[in-house]
C-alpha cells in the first residue's frame, strides 16, 4: 500500500510544513498544535490530531538529549527539520520527537499527545501521553532517522486545524530544567496528557 495525493501533502502544503518545522524550537512546537499525524501501518492509515508538544532546545538545554553532543544515538536531531527521532523511557515506552529548526541545530519537539480522527479506529485517550500514542501508532526505534516527507513514508504531516487557545506550563517528568515553560497544549482538549494549571492564560 502507498500513500495516495490524498494522504500526503501537496506541494503548497509540503512547503508551509517544511517552513514550519524549521522555524525556531518553540515557535515550532506551538504550531504543531493542530497538525496531523498520518501513519501507515499493516495496510491501514491512522490519523490523529497534535494537541501537546514539548520544546528541547538543544545543547544551551538541560533536559535536551543533545545537551551532551551529538551521539549515534542522537544524531538524526542534526539532520533536517523534519527528521523523526524515537527512545525508549524505561525501557519499554517509546516516545516520538521530531527535529526542527535550523541546519545543523538539535532542536527537538516531543509530540506528547494527540487526538484521534474519525475513521481511525483509535479511542479517543488511546494517544493521552507520548507512551500511549507511540503504541497506538505502531511507532518505534525503527522510525529513528527517517523523514516525515520522504517518498512512501510511513509516518508523515499534514495541516489541521489550530486549537482556539494553547496553554502553556513547564514539561513533564524531567529533573533538570524542569521550570522552563516549554510544554505546550490545546486547552480544549480532553486528550492532553498531564494537564496543569497554565503559567500563564492561554494564547492564541
Amino acid at each position: 500500500m502507498t500513500l495516495t495525493p490524498r494522504e500526503t501533502p501537496g506541494l503548497r502544503e509540503h512547503v508551509r510544513l517544511r517552513r514550519l518545522l524549521a522555524g525556531p524550537t518553540v515557535e515550532a512546537a506551538r504550531a504543531l498544535l493542530g497538525c496531523v499525524l498520518l501513519r501507515r501501518t499493516r495496510g491501514r492509515i491512522l490519523a490523529v490530531r497534535i494537541v501537546e508538544t514539548e520544546a528541547y532546545l538543544g545543547p544551551d538545554d538541560p533536559a535536551a538529549h543533545a545537551y551532551s553532543g551529538r551521539t549515534a544515538r542522537t544524531a538524526p536531531l542534526w539532520n533536517e527539520a523534519g527528521t523523526i527521532y524515537v527512545y525508549r523511557v524505561y525501557g519499554m515506552h517509546h516516545c516520538l520527537n521530531l527535529a526542527v529548526d535550523r541546519p545543523g541545530f538539535p532542536g527537538c519537539v516531543l509530540i506528547r499527545a494527540a487526538e484521534p480522527l474519525a475513521g481511525s479506529g483509535l479511542g479517543a485517550r488511546d494517544c493521552r501521553g507520548p507512551g500511549r500514542l507511540c503504541r497506538a501508532l505502531a511507532i518505534d526505534q525503527r522510525l529513528t532517522g527517517r523523514h516525515l516527507f520522504e517518498p512512501g513514508a510511513a509516518l508523515t504531516l499534514r495541516e489541521g486545524s489550530g486549537p482556539p487557545t494553547i496553554a502553556v506550563s513547564p514539561r513533564v517528568g524531567i529533573r533538570r530544567a524542569a521550570a522552563r515553560p516549554l510544554r505546550f497544549y490545546d486547552a480544549a482538549s480532553a486528550a492532553v496528557s498531564a494537564p496543569r494549571r497554565p503559567l500563564r492564560r492561554p494564547s492564541r
